[in-house]
């Protein structure tokens, strides 16, 4: 079982602290970099984040699976490169936990175009009217999502609604949006129950290992479940609800009580007792083993802590922050494989074959958590381990888009002289290839007891979190 709270914090290394102050001739000679100056090569390592072929493949797929339904009834999930459907999305049911990745990417160009539109590399012929054309599409591709949020049977309410509908409410002040945001902490917050101290993840889990149905006797929590704790706090924020806020911190101790081991790792899974709240099982239901380190679990929980200790500026959050993220890094260093060794392994503690799945997405998901706490410690005058996490940060992205970056290149059509196209067309890259999405080498499930196990694949939020990343950097001013 996991230590309690207070005993882990017994481990943690003393934060370390500026002392002296800068040279005042330097100050004056370079007044714009005072303030922990980004490094120069952030704008060259990280260059494919902001190319027009991240823009170009997600305008693609938007347009083309909408010229087959509009409204769509499937979302893009996962992308194979061995079967019939290769190179191109497999889609799934608009209620699938994932659906609000895609939508997300939209409007994460969205912000490219209306705030940094310097990063949004375009034909001059397409940039008059792109943002009206991309604005659309965004809206397009919410329609079923703006129904969801009345949906009590998933936990998932900040995957499905906060990618797309926080931003339109931000981005464009549609009061709509931000109803659906309101709506969905609502909805999430009925799964709460008082005597696990938590919001039930799943109403059940059935694989070829274990089967948990009766949510009358079990209740189901997973550590995913930290990154559902932002929209909470977002709606509680904007409505003075100060119930979804409550909620949220408490699910964020109890998960940290049982869920985060006592050497940071994190279980995947944990169930506990319905009527008592008691621990029954620790678990896995992606990872290699109950007790081995699912990466993207740990990533989760790196993202989701930090989240959370930026509403709540409760320090236990920030210092469970700080360490889980320390374990995951500490498992990147790891002799396991040669080259490329910042794109995490699926899981930590599996063994390795002769080509070990990686995971881009669980890379992903770190990332933005890194570049996150690094901003919460630069503002607490923590400059050495804020630019630890940013050094981190960076050779996770440098080295997924060496090793996962999909090698076709997409651009825009630029108009025939005279011809004025409706919207933007794309082509593929040299030689016909294509490729639907950004990145390759994600895990979805890999667990050998799970009734669907794929990886080695693109996935949906993989794409997202990169796109994500650069948003974050845009906003920090780091490129």
């Amino acid at each position: 079982m996991a230590l309690a709270q207070e005993n882990k914090l017994e481990n943690l290394t003393p934060a370390s602290s500026v002392a002296s102050s800068p040279d005042v001739a330097a100050e004056k000679q370079k007044p714009i970099l005072r303030s922990q100056p980004a490094p120069p090569r952030l704008g060259v390592e990280l260059s494919e984040l902001f190319t027009e072929n991240v823009v170009a493949k997600i305008w693609r797929v938007a347009v083309r699976e909408l010229e087959k339904q509009n409204p769509p009834t499937h979302y893009p999930e996962y992308i194979t490169t061995t079967s019939p459907n290769a190179n191109y999305y497999t889609l799934r049911e608009a209620n699938f936990w994932t659906c609000g990745f895609f939508p997300g990417s939209l409007y994460a160009l969205l912000e490219r175009c209306r705030k940094y539109p310097q990063f949004l590399p375009l034909p001059a012929a397409h940039r008059p009217a792109f943002q009206k054309q991309l604005l659309k599409l965004c809206r397009d591709w919410v329609v079923p999502i703006r129904a969801m949020d009345t949906r009590t049977d998933t936990h998932d309410m900040s995957f499905i609604i906060q990618p797309a509908l926080r931003m339109d409410w931000e981005l464009t002040g549609n009061h709509e949006s931000l109803k659906n945001v309101v709506t969905a902490a609502e909805s999430l917050v009925s799964r709460y129950d008082e005597r696990v101290g938590a919001i039930r993840s799943w109403d059940q889990a059935v694989n070829y290992r274990y089967s948990f149905t009766d949510m009358e006797k079990d209740f189901l929590v997973i550590i995913d479940s930290m990154c559902n704790l932002d929209l909470l706090y977002y709606a509680g924020h904007q409505t003075g609800n100060q119930k979804l806020i409550d909620i949220a911190t408490t699910h964020a101790h109890t998960v940290l009580k049982t869920i985060v081991r006592d050497d940071w790792s994190t279980y995947h899974l944990l169930n506990f007792d319905a009527k008592t709240g008691e621990i029954k099982d620790q678990l896995t239901n992606q990872g290699y083993r109950d007790w081995s380190t699912w990466s993207r679990g740990q990533a989760w929980a790196v993202l989701g802590f930090t989240q959370t200790y930026t509403w709540t500026h409760e320090p236990v959050f920030l210092n469970a922050a700080i360490s889980i993220s320390k374990y995951f890094i500490s498992r990147l260093a790891s002799p396991k494989v040669d080259a490329h060794p910042y794109v995490p392994l699926w899981d930590f503690d599996a063994p390795l074959d002769t080509s070990p799945p990686r995971d881009t997405s669980a890379g992903m998901i770190a990332v933005n958590g890194f570049l996150l706490l690094h901003q919460i410690l630069i503002s607490e005058h923590r400059a050495d381990e804020a630019t630890e996490f940013l050094d981190v940060a960076v050779r996770i992205m440098r080295e997924t888009t060496e090793l996962a970056l999909s090698r076709d290149s997409a651009k825009f059509e630029v108009p025939l002289e005279g011809r004025k196209e409706d919207y933007p067309v794309v082509k593929d890259g040299e030689d016909g290839k294509h490729f639907d999405g950004m990145l390759m080498h994600a895990t979805a499930n890999n667990n050998e007891d799970a009734h669907k196990r794929y990886w080695d694949h693109g996935l949906v939020y993989a794409d997202y979190y990169f796109l994500e990343a650069g948003n974050k950097l845009m906003r920090m001013g780091l490129v």
